[in-house]
């Protein structure tokens, strides 16, 4: 895939298409936009990923055995402003794809730690080496005891004494943000920013349905970057990996079973009461598969104005499910999501 130029630079082209969003502040917009214009430059997804700082995949194991593969991006500077944890959607490992997603964060925070744990699936490392007993299957697909499903991505926190750390989830990515600040300290938690989650529950055969329906729109928002080097990464990370088949995993049909049971907005307003100090940001498509607009709407208003809870919500008019494929677009929310976390500890 070759990129092709838009008729106007980058730079303005990423601007407006966030500004017609209607959503994002101007710092915001001015600052993804110029960003944009920046990552342009660069010739490789290579060295997109050296000026990141992004080393090698590795597998954390618990002292149970169990695992899960991490990247640590330790900032260049002295002084860190903080932590972003950041969760990847569902079957999707630490491959080219999700790692330009990573830099992308990483670059744009330069100042901020980036830790961000992969789906066991394939390459670097096998879903197997999850090392999920059976009875973590069942607790996962079929109970509310849920801590299964993160325990070793908080166990991994813990060892690096994390606190204050903002979670970042896209699709799967956001209910297991969700889950983790459930199950976390307050004192470990600072925000939680979500993604266009499953908004609530449906069968397994029609939840299945809806998320093979998100692969068609996703070309395009790719393409709307015009990133040769995410093109590229892209293309890199397809030669290895097949989401298709990771979907009928154990593990994944687990996952399937939860998502299609659990209300995704009980989850949240359970971690807000849990972290009542958290300022969470909820951004979904309008026109999501997985998504229910008007469900999303009101539970929004109940979180702002019936729970006084600390809450942005980011509508995104017309969009589908793969909005986050759209790197500056993802890049966006992040940005106005840790914008809204400033702005409120500024007040308190």
């Amino acid at each position: 895939m070759k990129t092709t130029a838009p008729k106007q630079s980058i730079q303005s082209d990423t601007a407006n298409r966030l500004r017609n969003y209607g959503v994002f502040s101007d710092s915001t917009i001015n600052f993804i936009a110029a960003f944009a214009d920046t990552q342009r430059k660069y010739k490789t997804y290579q060295e997109v990923f050296e000026a990141a700082n992004i080393p090698e995949p590795t597998l954390y194991r618990t002292k149970n055995g169990r695992g899960v593969p991490v990247v640590d991006i330790v900032p260049f500077t002295k002084k860190v402003d903080g932590v972003l944890v950041l969760h990847l959607p569902m079957v999707n490992p630490l491959d080219q794809n999700q790692l330009y997603h990573i830099a992308t964060i990483a670059l744009m925070h330069p100042r901020y730690r980036i830790i961000a744990f992969g789906n066991p699936s394939g390459a670097p490392y096998h879903f197997k080496e999850q090392n999920k007993s059976l009875k973590d299957l069942f607790l996962i697909a079929c109970t509310n005891r849920l801590y299964p499903l993160v325990s070793v991505e908080l166990d991994y926190l813990k060892s690096q004494n994390i606190q204050n750390a903002h979670h970042i989830g896209y699709s799967f990515g956001a209910h297991k943000a969700v889950i983790e600040t459930l199950y976390a300290d307050p004192i470990e938690v600072a925000s939680l920013t979500v993604i266009d989650p499953v908004a609530h529950p449906r069968g397994l055969k029609q939840l299945v349905h809806d998320f093979k329906s998100t692969f068609q729109p996703m070309g395009a928002y790719v393409d709307r970057t015009h990133m040769q080097t995410y093109f590229d990464a892209r293309a890199d990370a397809a030669k290895t990996q097949h989401h298709n088949a990771g979907l009928f995993r154990p593990i994944s049909i687990a996952i399937g079973l939860l998502l299609g049971r659990v209300d995704f907005i009980t989850l949240v307003k359970k971690a807000t009461a849990r972290n009542p100090q958290m300022v969470t940001t909820v951004a979904w498509g309008s026109d999501g598969e997985l998504g229910n607009d008007a469900h999303m709407t009101v539970s929004m208003h109940q979180l702002r104005y019936e729970l006084f809870h600390d809450v942005l919500p980011l509508r995104l008019k017309g969009d589908k499910h793969s909005l986050a494929n759209d790197i500056f677009l993802y890049a966006a929310i992040v940005h106005e999501a840790l914008l809204k976390t400033a702005a409120v500890d500024k007040k308190t």
